[in-house]
């Protein structure tokens, strides 16, 4: 019996003791707790992240600055219709980009409005009525229409297409294949690519337009719609007259600056002037010293080309400073020229560089 009760002393002592030091061990961690909490407020930048932990919270703005892009610029953008007679030809895009006090004016492609006995403008608030071809230009691919302004109110912002950088993403507004105020995402693929344009459709080229390259689709009816950058303002007046069809991902673009100075003359004369440049010269490729060149084979009698004595055997290496590396470049350079400039042509005349100016005229 006294056995027993010994034992069982020893198991109370046993376990008060285990108890005791476990309260003990618990009570100092609690204290060694507060301690490092009390420690983390002073100096959170010494103690390891297990005894302080910083709140961060976050914000997430759910509009999109894309779909804020889109929501400015969309409601610019017009449906037009191409009628010869009752019957519809085609359709395609424009923008609305200048307002007067009763007129609303809609640049778009010219071969969009091609032909057409009568233009049909539509908006994407369902407002419809015919307007009148102010003028055009098959070289650039643009035209310009007005209509009378309703209850139009809103204009499209132009942006300086000379500060694109290839990456910048950009959004195409449209109407592909009559699907109204459509939009695609993609990037600048090349803020200035050639490409050839065949203004009279005989399969050959008859111009090398300078285009913004994008990889937002473009589609047929995208055409004379706007290329916008992130900030809603157009880019670019995109065309399908000028993309590559076959090929995916590769779609162009009008430059808005180029687009504000034919836009402008349209206005005032109807069309786009374009005074003679150098005509009474026929240029021939050429190799000079290993390289491709373009030498003067034949001069007209009495043509300015004359008159500033170039010569046959001539070889044009440069317009205003700027390299001559194919016959395009010539005829972009010259026929980008403004009526009384002054254009600087360098020609390698038997190993002599010679300059020679001449003043556009009409």
């Amino acid at each position: 019996m006294m056995n027993f009760l010994n034992e069982k002393s020893d198991v109370v002592k046993y376990f008060f003791s285990h108890f005791l030091s476990a309260l003990l061990g618990a009570f100092f961690v609690v204290i060694v707790m507060i301690g490092f909490n009390k420690l983390a407020a002073i100096y959170p930048i010494y103690l390891p992240n297990l005894f302080y932990k910083e709140q961060i919270n976050y914000s997430v703005n759910v509009d999109s600055q894309v779909s804020i892009a889109i929501s400015q610029a969309v409601d610019n953008v017009v449906q037009v219709n191409n009628y010869l007679g009752e019957q519809l030809q085609g359709t395609g895009s424009g923008v609305i980009y200048k307002l007067t006090q009763d007129k609303a004016y809609v640049v778009t492609n010219y071969h969009v409005i091609q032909n057409a006995s009568g233009v049909e403008i539509e908006t994407n608030k369902g407002y419809k009525v015919y307007g009148e071809i102010i003028g055009s230009d098959a070289v650039t691919d643009l035209a310009v229409v007005s209509i009378p302004k309703g209850s139009i109110d809103h204009k499209m912002e132009f942006s300086d297409s000379n500060t694109l950088k290839v990456g910048e993403y950009v959004i195409a507004i449209g109407n592909p294949l009559g699907l109204s105020s459509s939009a695609t995402l993609g990037i600048i693929s090349s803020t200035e690519r050639l490409v050839p344009v065949d203004t009279d459709n005989d399969d050959k080229s008859d111009w090398y337009a300078s285009v913004l390259q994008t990889d937002a689709p473009i589609n047929p009816g995208n055409s004379g719609g706007a290329l916008i950058n992130l900030a809603g303002k157009m880019v670019g007046i995109n065309s399908m007259k000028i993309a590559e069809q076959d090929v995916e991902g590769i779609g162009f673009s009008i430059p808005t600056n180029l687009v504000s100075r034919i836009i402008a003359d349209i206005e005032t004369n109807g069309e786009v002037y374009r005074p003679i440049r150098l005509l009474g010269i026929t240029i021939q490729s050429a190799l000079y010293k290993g390289d491709l060149a373009y030498k003067i084979i034949e001069v007209q009698e009495g043509s300015q080309a004359q008159k500033i004595d170039l010569r046959v055997g001539d070889i044009i290496s440069e317009i205003n400073n700027k390299e001559i590396v194919n016959i395009f470049d010539l005829k972009y350079f010259l026929s980008t020229a403004n009526v009384n400039d002054i254009i600087t042509i360098t020609v390698i005349r038997n190993g002599e560089i010679i300059n020679k100016e001449v003043i556009v005229t009409d």
